[in-house]
């Protein structure tokens, strides 16, 4: 979410000065890194699951989750969040703002359907067989979710209204007036 709205402010607030394409490089590596301890969590509880011999862990994780009824939002899930973001060791990948904005909504998408995955597949099977349901969002929800969507939009222009983007400290480096004054003094 961070790349992704220093994206967006960059190019609104015309950032490309303060935020530059060294930092937007560097948040990217970090992604890399962290998609990769995401990719070995989601194997390691798969191969936990299999690795204890329990049969309710199997279920819960093999025919629930990779081949059940959410078998889509899990590889939504780790497609987005575990194999996409592995695209930025590619240099070319990380230069190229608009590739990495898409990424990065992808992999807010990806951080969206962790959620739906934790949430919706404990609660729809638990320990008693006969309350079993596949889970459908109704049009109430649905509503719901697009609204704080919209709450969080409304919440972050708020704040980058009220409150300084970017601290006084690290404008000065880049200013005119600092640089042509720093340059004076070390003449003289």
């Amino acid at each position: 979410m961070v790349l992704t709205l220093m994206i967006i402010m960059r190019k609104l607030y015309k950032f490309q000065d303060y935020v530059t394409n060294g930092h937007l490089d560097a948040i990217t590596r970090i992604l890399t890194f962290m998609s990769l301890i995401m990719g070995t969590a989601y194997l390691t509880e798969l191969f936990m699951a299999w690795y204890s011999g329990s049969e309710y862990e199997l279920f819960t994780f093999m025919k629930n989750r990779v081949t059940g009824d959410y078998k889509i939002a899990y590889w939504i899930m780790l497609t987005c969040n575990g194999m996409i973001p592995q695209l930025f060791w590619f240099k070319a990948i990380r230069k190229n703002i608009t590739i990495v904005f898409f990424m990065s909504l992808s992999i807010n998408v990806g951080m969206w359907f962790e959620r739906y995955v934790i949430v919706v597949t404990s609660l729809s099977k638990d320990f008693l067989p006969a309350t079993w349901a596949t889970y459908q969002p109704t049009v109430t929800e649905v509503a719901v979710f697009v609204g704080t969507i919209g709450m969080f939009v409304m919440g972050v222009l708020m704040f980058f209204r009220m409150v300084p983007t970017i601290a006084i400290s690290e404008v000065k480096g880049v200013l005119k007036e600092t640089s042509t004054l720093k340059s004076f003094t070390d003449e003289n």
